[in-house]
């Protein structure tokens, strides 16, 4: 590899020279390196993960089309260099959200009891969902959690008395912008 400083015959050249040079700009410095002759044969998570970028470019273009998701991208995106509105929605649906904590601690099934989820997202949670199961599988309770402005974290309040909880499990499911689901399940 060779780097090219102040010649004005390569400044910003990129591509292929004849069958075995190769021109690039990395951080605004023109680099020169050998074609690479090796040929890939792609794994299966690889297919996969193109597959995922695919979509995640095809999910921004359309993003891109509406003038109020663009400006909430253009937005997301800020100032910081390489990241534009673009770049932006395709972080998103690349990257779910995350249940960091769903807190049971002081959760006792009375009607009216709060459960707390803490969620983490790059840009935006716009659903979390909360069922309460038995052991055998079936559901006692299940509904969406609010979020309030200001606010943590996420609350469901049950509905109903919940008795006889040992052995039950609280099932959390976080949905994003773009659709990604994120599940975690808690014993009670």
């Amino acid at each position: 590899m060779a780097l090219i400083k102040e010649n004005d015959l390569t400044e910003g050249m990129s591509g292929k020279f004849g069958k075995k040079i190769v021109f690039r700009v990395v951080k605004g410095v023109t680099v020169a390196a050998r074609r690479s002759t090796r040929t890939n044969v792609l794994s299966e998570k690889q297919v996969a993960q193109r597959e995922r970028f695919q979509h995640a470019t095809q999910y921004a273009k359309a993003k891109l089309l509406d003038p109020s998701a663009k400006e909430a991208y253009k937005q997301m995106a800020g100032d910081k260099p390489f990241v534009t509105a673009f770049t932006a929605a395709v972080k998103d649906y690349l990257v779910p959200s995350k249940i960091v904590a769903i807190l049971v601690s002081e959760f006792t099934g009375v009607a009216g009891s709060i459960i707390p989820v803490k969620v983490s997202d790059n840009f935006k949670t716009i659903r979390v969902t909360v069922s309460i199961m038995r052991p055998d599988g079936s559901i006692l309770e299940s509904g969406d959690a609010s979020f309030t402005s200001g606010d943590v974290e996420w609350k469901y309040i049950t509905a109903q008395a919940l008795p006889a909880l040992s052995g039950s499990k609280i099932v959390v499911k976080a949905i994003d912008r773009p659709g990604n689901e994120t599940t975690q399940e808690v014993a009670l």
